[in-house]
Parts: C-alpha cells; sequence; structure tokens
C-alpha cells in the first residue's frame, strides 16, 4: 500500500509537527510520533518539521529526505528521561512557541502530537492545525495533572474548537476528552506496531517468564505486578523501563524476597525489544490508567497471551481469545490471573491487520491533504 494511492499527488505540504518528547525522551507517544516520521519520510510531497526537546544543548538533524528534527534544550539531562517535570513542559512551551513564531512563514500546516503544550503553541501560531490526543493532556487519565487541567481548561476549549481536525488513539480516549469538552467532533487513529520487529518465536516458551515493559511511575502500577509475583510459583518476571518510582521497587523486591526472580533489563533502545518480547510465555501491564499501549500492541504481535488491568483503551484489544482482564490496583486478583494464563494452552495470537503505522500514516495524510493551502492564506 502506498500512502499517497487515492490522493492528489500534486499537493505539497510543509508540516511542522510539535511534540514534547521524541526518543530517547518520552515514553509511547515518543515512541508513535518517530514511527510515524519514519512513514512520512516516504511521501515525496511532504516536508516535515518535528519540533522536540532535546538532552543537553539545541540540535538541528536533517532525517532525508525529507524532515528535519529541531530539539530544544529545555534543560534535561540523561537522568529521568522518561518523565518530564511541570519545569521541563514550561521550558518547552515557551521555546517552541518562541520558535514557532518566529519560523511559522515556513508551514502551510501545524500537527500538534498532543494538546499541551502543543496544541497551545499551534493555536498561537495563527496557522491552520491539527491535535493528536494522546493521554496525559486530559482531565482524569493522570490525577497529577487533573488541578493544572482544570485551571487551564477554557483555555484548552479554544484550542480545541479551533483545531481543523482532532484525533484520538482509542475510543476511550476520546470518550474521556468528551466528558469535558463535550460536543467535539474526535476521530479515532489508532497506534500501530512494526511486524518486522515484533512477532512470535519459531518455538513457543515452555517456561513461566512474564514480561513488563513499562516507565516505574505511580500510573503504570509496576508495584502491583512485583506484590502479585510473589503469589506466583517459580515464575521469573523481566523488568523492561526505568522512572522515579525505580528505587522503591527494587527496595519492594528485596523486602518480598523476589530478587532471585526479577531481572531488570533498564531501558533498551526500542529496535531491539522484539527478541525480549520472544523470551517470555505472557506480557503483563497493571496500569492504573492507559490510552492505547504500544507495549501491548507489541505483544499481541509477539504472540502473547496479555494480562492486563480492565481500564482505558485495553478493553478494546483484549478479549478472551488473546488474554484477561482483571481489576487495577488488586495484586490477588492479578496473581490469579497470572497463573492461569500461564497454565493455559491459548490457541494462535494475532494481531489485526489496522494496527499498523503505515495505516495510522495514511490517516494522518489523508488529513494534511484536505487542510492543503496555497501560500500562507489562514483565513
Amino acid at each position: 500500500m502506498i500512502l499517497t494511492q487515492g490522493y492528489n499527488a500534486d499537493i505539497n505540504m510543509k508540516v511542522l509537527l510539535i511534540n514534547y518528547e521524541y526518543p530517547p525522551l518520552g515514553g509511547g507517544t515518543g515512541i508513535a510520533n518517530q514511527y510515524l516520521v519514519k512513514k512520512f519520510k516516504k511521501l515525496p510531497n511532504l516536508t516535515l518539521d518535528v519540533l522536540t526537546s532535546s538532552v543537553g544543548s539545541f540540535q538541528n538533524r536533517r532525517l532525508p529526505p525529507n524532515t528535519r528534527l529541531v530539539r530544544l534544550n529545555i534543560g534535561k539531562n540523561l537522568h529521568n528521561l522518561h518523565h518530564q517535570s511541570y519545569l521541563n513542559l514550561l521550558r518547552f512551551f515557551w521555546h517552541s512557541t518562541w520558535w514557532t513564531l518566529k519560523h511559522k512563514k515556513d508551514y502551510d500546516l501545524i500537527h500538534a502530537f498532543s494538546g499541551l503544550p502543543g496544541g497551545i503553541t499551534a493555536w498561537l501560531s495563527g496557522l491552520p492545525y491539527l491535535v493528536s490526543f494522546r493521554g496525559a493532556e486530559e482531565p482524569g487519565y493522570e490525577p497529577r495533572h487533573d488541578l493544572l487541567l482544570k485551571l487551564i481548561k477554557p483555555l484548552l476549549k479554544v484550542v480545541y474548537s479551533r483545531a481543523r481536525s482532532l484525533d484520538a488513539n482509542s475510543q476511550y480516549l476520546k470518550q474521556l476528552v468528551l466528558k469535558s469538552f463535550p460536543g467535539l467532533k474526535i476521530k479515532v487513529i489508532n497506534n500501530g506496531v512494526d511486524r518486522a520487529k515484533f512477532y512470535p518465536p519459531k518455538n513457543p516458551v515452555t517456561q513461566p517468564i512474564i514480561l513488563c515493559t513499562s516507565r516505574f511511575g505511580a500510573r503504570k502500577g509496576v508495584e502491583y505486578l512485583i506484590q502479585a509475583l510473589a503469589l506466583v510459583p517459580k515464575a521469573k518476571l523481566l523488568l523492561v523501563g526505568t522512572g522515579k518510582l525505580e528505587s522503591k521497587m527494587k527496595q519492594l523486591v528485596r523486602k518480598l524476597h523476589l530478587s532471585s526472580r526479577v531481572e531488570w533489563l533498564g531501558v533498551v533502545p526500542h529496535d531491539r525489544l522484539g527478541p525480549i518480547y520472544r523470551r517470555a510465555k505472557i506480557f503483563v501491564l497493571p496500569s492504573l490508567s492507559e490510552s492505547q499501549s504500544n507495549s501491548l500492541l507489541e505483544a499481541l504481535a509477539s504472540g502473547l497471551p496479555v494480562v492486563a488491568t480492565n481500564i482505558g483503551g485495553n478493553p478494546e484489544l483484549i478479549n478472551s481469545q488473546n488474554g484477561i482482564l482483571v481489576p487495577p490496583a488488586d495484586s490477588q486478583a492479578l496473581a490469579e490471573a497470572i497463573i492461569q494464563a500461564l497454565n493455559r494452552r491459548w490457541q494462535k495470537i494475532s494481531l489485526g491487520q489496522k494496527f499498523s503505522w503505515k495505516h495510522s500514516a495514511k490517516e494522518y495524510w489523508r488529513l494534511y491533504s484536505q487542510y492543503s493551502f496555497s501560500g500562507h492564506d489562514t483565513a
């Protein structure tokens, strides 16, 4: 499938994509952004600049043939790459808005890959813009942001209502946004998965190996998985990730005498995760809130049965044929489901073809094409 198939190939677009996180910074939102950019690079009639954060000083790098990665210095260092403080976000908002206003004549359209802070910058620019909701900027998704979001809700209402297009990566997230901002028209454009990297092993795994790839933050609920492991005989847990709560997680492992059964793999580059999925027998996602997890899609594409919390967008992916859903923050229920998943004979698990980055990129290109402009007339 060619991305431009069915569209006007004479359209030439110059798009600025704003996202405060991009690998190695951030988590699923950055990974999704990176995969979309890889697909966009195959469009000869699209010029794309990605405005994001740097680790350290300002960076401006070409990604041939038609993409540029502009990283702004927000005072971030190699410590805690997967968590952005309010100070980090404020610095990014300030620098990205200044940069956008300075260069806005270079673009036809802005794509804010998150409502906050990118959506506000896009609105301030006066250019046509799209907003892609990714989760953390919506009330009710991550409690630590709720007060801030309530305070700026009137501003966000203006930003969202004036966007040329809005989209979310799951039905759950769409409905969550509509609770706070009823009446908006929001499309659903799912995340994808790289099937060249994430595929089932040649031989099924027989050892009771559990995999979890996650940030170690309060929203991810990894402590409940560790507590559940103590109730699951003989199983081994592979943990991929890092985060603010890592030291507390390690203390909990020692307290429960699980050190010999937990393998800490740390931060693993995304393009090296495939073989780790193929080491495991099941995948566990213990999150307390989730929109549409890239890790969940990768696990299913890797043929892994999943134990996940019955929250957010998880029920849109998990059914009785590919996994088990459990209540959040319930270690006992999690342990029982893990034991059941390890002992069950699962039929072949696969992921529908609609979950592909090529499909997602095509949907965004469709939106870009609808809002093409000659020159920079934004009236």
